[in-house]
């Protein structure tokens, strides 16, 4: 009967042991300091140590109580954004623990997913008020009837398209439109 329990035991123990390798709390290099939820760091290597949704732990220099809070961002090695401020401000700097968030492994759709939907946005933020919307929207102005000059004088078209169009067609079909200044 002990060789049962004991092997009956071996699994919850191994899934025990699994469930606390992923809440390590490790030392963080450098330190830290903070004014509300800006934290900048001393001799930090936050870019390589830290994600969003990661907890920073310090050991408050004032009440020398523990508190942790959520990394919201991480701007650079030296500079990091956090959920709530802590206790009070971190004047001088002090040391700071973190223990990172259990990452989700993504199927290679969804990374493919993210990757288009940050293209698009990337491409939308390269070309402005007239990005395509990935490639499926046209917009381009055209003179009103009777207009003569002035800002009021125009109208913005938004043709939405049934396939997915390159920046360069994209443009392209805009130059049809004479009086889209921004096309030859």
């Amino acid at each position: 009967r002990d060789g049962a329990e004991a092997s009956a035991a071996a699994p919850a123990a191994a899934a025990a042991e699994e469930a606390d390798e992923e809440f390590v709390v490790a030392a963080g290099t450098g330190r830290i300091s903070s004014s509300g939820t800006a934290v900048r760091g001393h001799e930090t290597k936050f870019m390589t140590e830290l994600a969003v949704g990661d907890a920073v732990v310090i050991t408050h220099p004032t009440t020398l109580t523990d508190e942790t809070r959520i990394v919201r961002m991480v701007l650079s090695d030296v500079s990091i954004s956090i959920s709530s401020p802590f206790s009070t401000d971190l004047v001088s700097t002090c040391a700071f623990r973190f223990v990172a968030a259990p990452r989700v492994e993504k199927s290679q759709e969804e990374k493919d997913d993210e990757k288009r939907k940050r293209y698009v946005t990337r491409e939308d933020d390269a070309v402005g008020d007239y990005a395509g919307r990935g490639g499926t929207t046209l917009v381009y102005r055209k003179r009103k009837k009777g207009a003569v000059g002035g800002s009021n004088g125009w109208h913005i078209v938004t043709e939405h398209l049934k396939e997915e169009k390159t920046r360069t067609e994209l443009l392209e079909m805009r130059s049809k439109y004479k009086s889209d200044r921004h096309c030859g």
